[in-house]
């Protein structure tokens, strides 16, 4: 037997200063308990109202403190899984009711869903919404309802799956994204899945996916009025509050907080907040004005602030040949650029640091780095500053005339990202292989026996929080399997790097160390001895990888395969996991921290990149015999 069911569909949000549950949007209404159909039916009709965008529902004019919720062109429903024959038409956009039929077999109860799917139970918000101005993003305007007959017609009053918060900045800066945290782990996004009973949906729920929800504002400019943000999160208790980091178009953010001592937002609820001036750097409460970052005694933010630092030898494969390094294989074959290239922008760093490269890997080189990591998938928001004379052959033979030449064999340099940090000075000394000490300039450094290795520095300030400190990036002689001699080179090395930290820093700002510094932390003979050179060096600075190991932090990937000096290239054709594998004097390259007199460092992560190609003897390669190392470390 074919029945029309009819379901008009009323839906209210409540603003701020009207906060409350309207009869029929609750999904408690006295609608929802009126003559429960048993039977069955093959085509129903029915009626409803919407939310927002393009083909989704919009907000409505607010009339007595209630944002009515109307239709866009292009809208469908669905009961129990089947969808809507028919779609909102333009004629019936930003109308409050509208007829829908489903013509499909269907047995009670009715479960309605808006937007429409082919689940009966699933509900399915977007990890990305979209700013719409004065609007909601309708790909996250979830309803719900259960359809019952009364009257001789059937009908559902729909409740909202979101609640909605709206707040507004103004100022002068261009937004591209939002970025929402629920600080109380709950779930912002993904399919959840509605409780189902006798009657239909119960309005309970489970599932979801954990994580952050992004809010793309596509470089909307802030003015000197208003500009308003509508995001619609789950209709749930969030016992700490959201945080929201606003995105200016460089990369700098502000930090909102909503509901710091937690709240309950009920699907009809549209919260509205105070007008903020749009401040990068800045931390507000949205419940009272002022600044309230830990830095000024304030409200401390929900994370600590940090930034994720890599270190890479990139190691110079052209121009090696004959005896071990006969099977290298040319940096001019393209499959090996470009994995050099995606290599370097899989670390996801703010700053990076570089040992082993020449003029070729400059900008307009045949290797400009720069070129292959953008094309590799890198920001071009990075500035580079590779171009650091070294003045010395591959041997650590002065060139003649100790010209700065940009020889750059056995260089360092750094590449950073301009929307994480400002870069406020930068510069290299030479370090010695002869005595502990270190200079200036090139003639100073020859005149002294110094050696060719450098160290570049550079100061940073961190964008959002203020906090500043220094990096150095360095490269030190081959200490492992080497001659004594070559090992007080190692430690003349280490001793002059200690020398110059404490004359340019003196304990003023914490230091980030990296590089290949060309020792592991023990020796390749049982019972694997430290170091001396490794025992040294972490009375001086705190090695990453082992106090993130130490405190058991770092995952068993990391304390298994914990070499550096990967073995996928030069004359090694190992696997880089069997080269690895519990070979500690492996672990070469280092990223080194120390605290400064009122600011400490803490660092939280450790991983490593293992990208390869597939060389003629096919097996993987990676593009240098170095693995990158990549760590996060938070500002105390």
């Amino acid at each position: 037997m074919k029945q029309c069911i009819y379901i008009p569909v009323r839906v209210w949000l409540v603003a701020a200063l009207a906060i409350g549950l309207l009869p029929g949007c609750n999904g408690k209404g006295s609608m929802l308990d009126t003559d429960i159909e048993t039977g069955s039916v093959d085509r129903m009709v029915l009626s409803a109202s919407v939310l927002q965008q393009a083909t989704k529902t919009a907000l409505g004019t607010p009339s007595g403190g209630k944002y009515e919720v109307l239709w866009k062109t292009g809208d469908r429903i669905s009961v129990n899984g089947s969808l809507s024959d028919n779609a909102v038409t333009a004629a019936e956009n930003g109308t409050k009711t509208v007829d829908f039929t489903v013509s499909a077999s269907l047995s009670a109860p009715y479960k309605v869903l808006c937007p429409g799917t082919s689940s009966a139970n699933v509900i399915s918000l977007p990890a990305t919404q979209s700013y719409v101005a004065n609007n909601i993003d309708g790909a996250a305007a979830a309803s719900y309802g259960n359809a019952v007959k009364a009257g001789g017609k059937y009908t559902v009053s729909l409740s909202h799956f979101c609640g909605i918060l709206r707040f507004a900045l103004k100022g002068s800066a261009k937004i591209s994204r939002i970025e929402l945290n629920s600080l109380g782990s709950e779930k912002l996004f993904g399919n959840f899945t509605l409780a189902t009973g006798s009657k239909g949906f119960t309005g309970a729920w489970s599932g979801g996916t954990a994580g952050t929800l992004t809010y793309n504002c596509n470089n909307v400019t802030l003015t000197g009025s208003d500009t308003y943000f509508y995001v619609a999160i789950p209709a749930q208790a969030y016992a700490s509050g959201i945080e929201a980091l606003v995105y200016q178009s460089d990369g700098a953010f502000m930090r909102l907080k909503f509901w710091g001592d937690g709240n309950t937002l009920s699907g009809n609820d549209l919260i509205e907040f105070e007008s903020k001036t749009y401040a990068a750097g800045r931390t507000e409460n949205l419940f009272s004005i002022g600044a309230l970052t830990a830095e000024n005694g304030g409200d401390p933010t929900a994370s600590r602030p940090g930034v994720t630092v890599a270190t890479y030898n990139i190691k110079q494969q052209d121009n090696r040949t004959g005896g071990d390094y006969s099977d290298y294989i040319s940096m001019e074959r393209a499959d090996v650029k470009a994995c050099l290239g995606s290599t370097i922008a899989a670390m996801g760093a703010d700053i990076i640091g570089f040992n082993e490269f020449d003029s070729d890997y400059l900008s307009g080189g045949k290797y400009d780095l720069k070129a292959l990591a953008e094309a590799g998938g890198m920001s071009s928001n990075y500035e580079w500053h590779l171009n650091y004379p070294n003045d010395t052959d591959r041997d650590g033979n002065w060139l003649s005339g100790y010209s700065y030449s940009a020889s750059l064999d056995y260089a360092n340099g750094f590449a950073f990202n301009k929307s994480t940090l400002t870069l406020n000075e930068d510069g290299y000394v030479w370090i010695s292989n002869t005595e502990n000490d270190y200079w200036s300039s090139a003639k100073n450094a020859y005149e002294n026996s110094a050696g060719h290795h450098t160290v570049v520095w550079a100061k940073f300030t961190h964008k959002v929080s203020g906090k500043q400190f220094y990096f150095f990036v360095t490269h030190f002689d081959t200490y492992i399997g080497e001659s004594a001699a070559n090992q007080q080179k190692n430690t003349y090395n280490m001793q002059s790097l200690e020398t110059f930290a404490r004359a340019k820093v003196n304990g003023a700002l914490p230091i980030i160390v990296v590089g290949d510094l060309n020792f592991g932390s023990l020796e390749t003979d049982s019972p694997h001895d430290p170091v001396p050179n490794y025992t040294t060096l972490t009375s001086y600075w705190t090695d990453v990888w082992k106090k993130l190991n130490t405190e058991d932090k770092l995952t068993s990937f990391y304390q298994t395969y914990d070499g550096t000096l990967n073995g996928s290239s030069h004359k090694y054709y190992y696997s880089w996991t069997s080269f690895t594998k519990n070979k500690p004097w492996r672990r070469i390259d280092y990223i080194l921290t120390r605290n400064g007199n009122s600011q400490g460092l803490t660092p939280s992560s450790y991983k490593t990149i293992r990208q390869t190609y597939t060389a003629e003897d096919d097996n993987p390669r990676c593009p240098s015999d170095h693995l990158p190392v990549i760590a996060h470390i938070t500002f105390d």
